[in-house]
């Protein structure tokens, strides 16, 4: 390794060499400075880009699993647990616990014997305890396996259903677009035949269909966005908030 005195020793070689080695190392740190510094026009463009397809189907799927529907599953879990919980306790109420105390005057009766034990205490178990609390705490375990299966199952559906449903609405948008441009043209076609007819260079069937195949285009165009609505309103009752605040 070069050091600052080695550079101005007057041998020529040793000193192109030192200025190879400092020149990479200048370059790095003019890099860092404050006015030599790039900008990642790539993050920027990412900021102010409107969230992706991938981002809008990931807060769909999590807004719906916020519903009531799942929630209510998770309740019904937490019962099971709980239900579980006192099947495991309740050997406690078949025990049955007694006691005698043995007591007497010794006063008044010199030639007594002392009975033993004085204190008697005593535990009954029914025997049908060891047959019975088993396979109810397996049943309660099984039923907790049940609720958290159907609380998947659950999740499950409600992805499949608002990605779907998403999808849909996705494909009406598309069909809107490719309508309108229908719409437009035939518009003008039947803009441009009012006026042969007004002139009478059309006939009165020719307007009549022109304007047959306009109406029809509108209907089209109609039931399509009524379509779209429908689908829009079903997405918004399965995540609660409008379906704009999440796309945009």
């Amino acid at each position: 390794m070069f050091s600052l005195m080695d550079s101005i020793c007057p041998k020529k070689g040793k000193l192109v060499i030192t200025l190879l080695l400092i020149l990479p190392t200048f370059q790095l740190f003019a890099q860092h400075l404050p006015g030599s510094r790039r900008r990642d026009d790539s993050v920027i463009a990412l900021r102010h880009n409107p969230p992706n397809d991938s981002m809008i189907q990931s807060r769909l799927v999590m807004l719906a699993l916020l519903g009531p529907r799942y929630e209510a599953a998770t309740h019904q879990v937490n019962v099971a647990g709980q239900q579980l919980n006192i099947a495991r306790r309740s050997w406690l109420n078949l025990l049955a616990i007694s006691g005698n105390f043995n007591e007497f005057d010794l006063k008044q009766n010199q030639n007594s014997q002392f009975v033993y034990p004085k204190y008697l205490l005593g535990v009954t178990i029914p025997i049908g305890l060891f047959f019975e609390l088993g396979p109810q705490i397996k049943a309660a375990r099984e039923t907790v396996k049940v609720t958290q299966s159907n609380q998947e199952d659950l999740a499950r559906s409600l992805r499949m259903q608002v990605l779907s449903q998403y999808t849909t609405y996705k494909n009406y948008s598309a069909l809107i677009t490719l309508e309108n441009t229908v719409l437009v043209d035939q518009q003008a076609a039947m803009n441009q035949m009012e006026k042969k007819f007004q002139d009478g260079s059309a006939s009165l069937e020719q307007y009549n269909t022109a304007n047959r195949t306009y109406t029809d285009e509108r209907v089209k165009m109609l039931n399509l966005q009524l379509s779209q609505d429908l689908i829009r309103l079903d997405i918004e009752r399965m995540i609660g908030v409008s379906l704009d605040s999440v796309i945009k």
